[in-house]
């Protein structure tokens, strides 16, 4: 009897037993019971079903089901009678057979996924959280075998399948899971413009949208946090996601449980995304936090040394830029936190000496943060500075000094101050370059950096001449930089008085010899610097 009850139900028998089983303890919840009643009517169709079976069975004798119109008829007779879950499987078989060659089956289909969607959502709309979710694979296994076989006789044994397709309807707060190609094409068609659904292209997308928005909420909002998470998770598992898919819903929910201390869980979630990824860093350094964490010293000490000599592991050629972020940086302030600071160091400047040339720099200022996170002695990044630095310096080299310039002052100061001093007429081009670094610099008092600045940019001043008009345009356009800018007034009013007196020096200087390009400058340098009111014997001089 059990046999034959799962060949007819496939997975129905398997609930009813669940809940028979919950019952004979004596503790019998409503849910169980009514788990059993719906297993008990799918086991035993109601006469209902069975009449609206041999209905279906008569209209599909009279050939009308190898029509789209057939379909829609099938269809609409499941639908007034209720049996919603089987209108839409007979709609959508006839989607699969028919495609969007009919316009009529076409907005049965959407109507009756409607239905469905209506059935499965809330009560209460939810303001936030993840959506409830419809796996076709489960409402194909609800429904009696009664009904299957109309669904085959309309489309095969395709139209039973479920796709990888999924559908978010926002308003009813339901993802619909297992959607095929056939029906991916009508809801792309029939729905363009519409923001009642949002399209998601497969099992992943959907995952990783659950991660980005676990990712995204506030801390503060933990639970919030995890029921992404889990909804992610959840839905990875039920859909035979990736193991790498799975193991990034499992490092999230070690990291979240780390947060929540609960760290017990942590330690075995971890465990569970190494037995997925043995060589995982960023699993085994959440595995040594949380043994630390739950007090099993030893072992914590045990992994975070493993995990040292996997970052150091030379063959290891993709690691850095793989694994420098969250992996390494719970891996120092572990090895801080256990006051092993030498091995530490030791560590990151062995990481520190795989950096080589400009397209690492952003290795290396990761690298440089880690130092200054946990007070770290910086004398090798101080020696590793110039190495990375370019001469004449480019694009790069300037990102580069800014990101280190609160990092390690002084070894940015000295290669600034190497540039400097390249700088002369004709070569005043990395300039404005220079002083927006320093203006990064901590030079205490706020202002003092724009003072620094301003000292340099005299200096230059001094040694403009009518003979390199252009040397004139990137000093006065650097002064005028600054005179926008958030400084103090004491300061902010020196840079127009310096744009004035270099005017007035360099018009003095003009004689014949000169080119138009050096008698037309002053005059539009001074329009731009003074919002068309210079001063009145700056622009007496220059008329």
């Amino acid at each position: 009897h059990t046999a034959s009850r799962h060949a007819r139900l496939e997975g129905a028998a398997a609930r009813g037993a669940l809940g028979a089983q919950m019952s004979s303890g004596g503790k019998k919840s409503k849910k169980s019971a009514a788990a059993a009643q719906v297993s008990t009517e799918l086991a035993e169709p109601t006469a209902e079903s069975v009449q609206l079976s041999k209905t279906l069975a008569e209209m599909q004798s009279l050939d009308e089901h190898d029509t789209a119109e057939g379909c829609c008829q099938l269809a609409d007779t499941a639908f007034k009678q209720s049996h919603f879950d089987v209108a839409f499987a007979l709609v959508r078989a006839g989607v699969h057979k028919h495609g969007m060659s009919n316009d009529k089956l076409c907005k049965r289909y959407l109507f009756n996924l409607e239905m469905i969607v209506k059935g499965k959502a809330a009560a209460n709309k939810k303001i936030e959280g993840p959506p409830r979710m419809l796996y076709l694979r489960e409402l194909y296994a609800s429904i009696h075998q009664i009904f299957k076989e109309q669904v085959l006789a309309v489309a095969g044994p395709e139209a039973m399948l479920a796709g990888d397709k999924c559908v978010l309807m926002k308003e009813r707060g339901v993802m619909v899971v297992g959607l095929s190609l056939q029906e991916w094409r009508v809801l792309l068609e029939k729905n363009t413009g519409s923001d009642k659904m949002q399209m998601i292209s497969g099992v992943e997308e959907a995952v990783m949208r659950g991660l980005s928005q676990s990712e995204g909420t506030s801390d503060s909002q933990t639970d919030l946090k995890a029921s992404w998470n889990s909804w992610a998770l959840k839905l990875c598992e039920m859909e035979g996601g990736s193991p790498h898919l799975r193991s990034k819903c499992l490092l999230q929910r070690t990291v979240l449980l780390l947060q929540q201390q609960m760290h017990h869980k942590a330690l075995e979630s971890a465990t569970e995304v190494l037995k997925l990824y043995p060589d995982s860093k960023h699993a085994s350094a959440l595995l040594a936090t949380s043994q630390h964490k739950a007090g099993k010293k030893k072992e914590s000490a045990v992994t975070v040394s493993e995990l040292v000599v996997a970052f150091q592991r030379a063959e290891d050629t993709n690691m850095l830029s793989d694994e420098l972020g969250h992996p390494l940086e719970l891996t120092v302030a572990l090895l801080v936190e256990m006051h092993r600071t030498k091995d530490a160091l030791k560590l990151l400047a062995c990481l520190l000496s795989r950096v080589h040339g400009a397209r690492q720099q952003h290795l290396f200022f990761g690298l440089a943060r880690l130092y200054a996170k946990h007070g770290l002695n910086k004398d090798a990044l101080v020696s590793k500075l110039p190495s990375l630095c370019s001469m004449p310096p480019d694009r790069r080299t300037w990102e580069l000094l800014k990101s280190m310039a609160e990092c390690t002052p002084t070894a940015v100061e000295q290669q600034l101050q190497k540039y400097i001093d390249e700088a002369g007429p004709g070569h005043f081009t990395h300039v404005p370059q220079i002083t927006e670094v320093m203006c990064k610099l901590p030079f205490g008092a706020h202002g003092s950096a724009a003072g620094k600045a301003l000292q340099l940019l005299k200096q230059c001043a001094a040694q403009v001449t009518p003979d390199r008009p252009d040397d004139l345009r990137i000093i006065v356009d650097d002064l005028r930089a600054f005179m926008s800018s958030n400084i103090p007034a004491s300061v902010s009013e020196m840079f127009p008085r310096t744009i004035e007196t270099l005017l007035n020096d360099y018009v003095k200087a003009l004689g014949p010899q000169h080119a138009v390009e050096s008698w037309e400058m002053p005059a539009e340098l001074m329009k731009r610097s003074f919002n068309g009111s210079p001063p009145a014997a700056l622009s007496e001089q220059i008329q």
